[in-house]
């Protein structure tokens, strides 16, 4: 290989790895419990974990070397996705949800990106506590404005509950 084309290559690689890093920060920053998987990586350079279950989940997060985002997340608060989805998303936006999700029945939601190639599977369980979140091949970006929406819905249901119990109006 010729030592310019080398060069390059190595900055290109160097480039590569740092925006790895940054886009785990970014998805780390934006959910809070998330930290690298005790595991070896599952299917991608880098796996991130979650245990949280009935506040923000329990699942897994892997960043392919194209910096697309797989996010498979359960055992979510139901009310929890579904603000998040609607927040980031809008209303009716996936197949099967005319109204918004938090109105809408348990059941499966679905979207395919067309722009991105990403695809969007929200479940809403029968169990209040057993929502489902899975994104496959998101950019990064996206994935961490879902997740931050995410952390921001259970921050507010949290406020909810702790103005319920004080008798405040919501």
């Amino acid at each position: 290989m010729k030592p310019t084309v080398m060069k390059a290559l190595e900055e290109w690689k160097e480039a590569s790895d740092s925006l790895q890093k940054h886009a785990v920060n970014l998805l780390r920053l934006a959910l809070p419990g998330l930290d690298y998987s005790k595991t070896p990586p599952y299917c991608c350079p880098v796996t991130l974990d979650i245990d949280m279950p009935g506040d923000l989940g329990h699942g897994r997060i892997c960043i392919d070397d194209d910096r697309r985002a797989t996010v498979e997340i359960g055992r979510i608060p139901n009310a929890i996705v579904a603000e998040a989805v609607d927040e980031v998303y809008g209303i009716g936006w996936f197949d099967n949800a005319d109204d918004a999700l938090e109105n809408c029945e348990p059941g499966e939601y679905y979207y395919d990106d067309e722009t991105t190639g990403s695809e969007y599977e929200i479940r809403l369980g029968k169990d209040p506590d057993d929502g489902r979140l899975q994104v496959a091949y998101v950019p990064v970006p996206y994935a961490a404005e879902l997740l931050d929406a995410i952390s921001t819905a259970r921050d507010r249901q949290r406020e909810k509950v702790a103005d319920a119990r004080d008798g405040s109006p919501a």
